[in-house]
């Protein structure tokens, strides 16, 4: 594990509090306007009487003139010390490249693990998606497991779909065995878990197996989803979507391209929708909590996938690398 610092003074006899990875978004400082740090981005020197920002081992590039700069690698053994001096100085860049994963300014040495949670409608899969297109990690879905399961027909996909088709969810220890199987093909990699852990026993026993490094958890408004899932039409003969809202139909109720009727599935019926939120409500609110205990949670509040995503980017680059250096923030 690495460690980040909180540095005080703005050039020599630098003070710095040791900081545990998971505290360290929360403790970022403004810098000329910006929060935090990123790798290869030129800082400015710290505004007078203000404090040098939060720095981290392992630096690729040098940073501007005058920031603080903490070079010194704690080990475990001090992680209980309130804080340590260490020496400072303007960066330099490192003589020796970094590994792939020094790539982020403030990424973690080891593989990250996160979650990902939001109620049904959410953006979840948007932004996943965004997530896996900008960064270095392999993103496991629980839903497109247990279907690929079921479809190859696996001793764990049998199970699963008997539940399915009595209509029963399915239970704690079959979707944790399933999840942590897959993980075991994975463990080379940063990952994103969706869709699991979605109870706080799934969540228990995911610790047991694995450190969460951090949960991203999208916070839509529910009268926003259900606006979004309710506006939602399709054709089912060929799986065309429309939305009365951003793509509706030319004829209300019609398929453009065949003038058969458009249908509404069940679940995005408003009485369904609503039942569904308030299930994924009463059904994650534990886990939300947990993590929340632990440090972990990160939570995104907004009423717009495309407003909220800047802000999970700027995030993540703390956190893993980028699959580019260059790859831009808009989707």
């Amino acid at each position: 594990m690495t460690y980040s610092f909180e540095c005080s003074g703005q050039f020599h006899n630098t003070h710095c509090s040791v900081l545990t990875e998971s505290s360290f978004a929360a403790s970022r400082m403004e810098m000329g306007g910006r929060a935090g740090v990123s790798e290869g981005r030129a800082l400015q020197p710290a505004a007078a009487g203000g404090a040098a920002p939060v720095a981290v081992a392992h630096f690729r590039e040098s940073l501007g003139a005058g920031a603080a700069v903490c070079l010194q690698r704690f080990q475990p053994a001090v992680l209980g010390r309130e804080a340590g001096e260490c020496a400072s100085q303007a960066a330099a860049p490192l003589s020796a490249p970094p590994g792939p994963l020094s790539a982020a300014m403030g990424a973690s040495a080891r593989l990250l693990r996160a979650v990902i949670m939001g109620a049904p409608g959410s953006g979840k899969g948007t932004v996943s998606s965004r997530i896996t297109q900008h960064f270095e990690l392999k993103h496991l879905s629980s839903g497109d497991l247990l279907r690929q399961n079921m479809l190859q027909g696996t001793e764990i996909g049998v199970l699963a779909k008997t539940f399915i088709d009595q209509g029963k969810l399915i239970p704690d220890d079959v979707m944790t065995r399933l999840a942590l199987h897959e993980l075991k093909n994975l463990t080379q990699y940063n990952w994103l878990l969706d869709g699991f852990p979605r109870t706080l026993p799934q969540a228990e026993a995911l610790d047991k197996a694995y450190q969460i490094d951090t949960v991203i958890n999208l916070n839509v408004p529910f009268e926003v989803i259900k606006q979004r899932l309710t506006a939602r039409w399709i054709h089912p003969a060929s799986g065309r979507v429309y939305n009365i809202e951003f793509n509706p139909p030319k004829t209300v109720g019609i398929d453009d391209l065949t003038g058969e009727p458009l249908i509404q599935r069940e679940d995005d019926r408003p009485e369904t929708v609503i039942k569904r939120l308030k299930a994924y409500e009463a059904q994650t609110e534990p886990v939300l909590e947990y993590y929340q205990k632990k440090g972990v949670l990160e939570t995104f509040s907004g009423t717009e996938t495309n407003k909220i995503w800047p802000y999970v980017y700027a995030f993540l680059q703390t956190k893993v690398p980028q699959t580019n250096q260059k790859a831009s923030v808009t989707p």
